[in-house]
């Protein structure tokens, strides 16, 4: 393969490929744009179904103790979970906050060309790991910390890019 040069083809088409996939990962399905605003709690809470031992056997959490993790957790950031490639939706992620109080999700899109475009960092939910963590059913969302629970806020931004002076850098 080497010498017939088929080789060096498979790696540029590798190379190829996982630009690609780095300038625009694969999109988060089942995701629909907000209608109207809607919020819900989200428990992150878990059951611990087995007891937890140290590495010398000694039992430090027992099965059935429930644990919050937001009673550990200093965590105070505002998450904005949208499609990129919306400009209603990149234009409200970046109304507010700034990357210290603010992270930007998205679920579609080209995270590279966002950054390049806004001077900002765009954070990506490959396989959909967060959007399924906080139930992000409709776009954009805005997950926000509660007391013992995290907030979850559908927020419909049809027109809101030009409403709001957005317009052409929105995009």
């Amino acid at each position: 393969m080497e010498s017939s040069g088929a080789l060096a083809e498979m790696e540029e088409e590798m190379k190829a490929t996982t630009r690609a996939y780095v300038n625009r990962p694969r999109p988060v399905t089942g995701l629909v744009d907000a209608e109207e605003y809607a919020e819900f709690e989200v428990d992150l809470s878990i059951t611990l179904n087995r007891d937890l031992a140290d590495h010398q056997g000694r039992v430090f959490a027992r099965a059935g103790t429930v644990i919050n993790p937001l009673d550990y957790s200093l965590f105070n950031q505002r998450i904005v979970f949208l499609d990129g490639d919306n400009p209603d939706q990149v234009a409200f992620a970046l109304s507010e906050g700034t990357e210290l109080d603010t992270l930007i999700v998205l679920t579609n899109g080209a995270p590279l060309e966002l950054m390049r475009a806004h001077g900002r960092r765009f954070y990506f939910d490959q396989d959909g790991q967060m959007v399924a963590k906080f139930q992000i059913r409709k776009l954009p969302s805005e997950v926000v910390r509660g007391q013992r629970v995290m907030l979850v806020r559908e927020v419909p931004v049809q027109g809101w890019a030009i409403q709001h002076g957005f317009g052409e850098e929105a995009q």
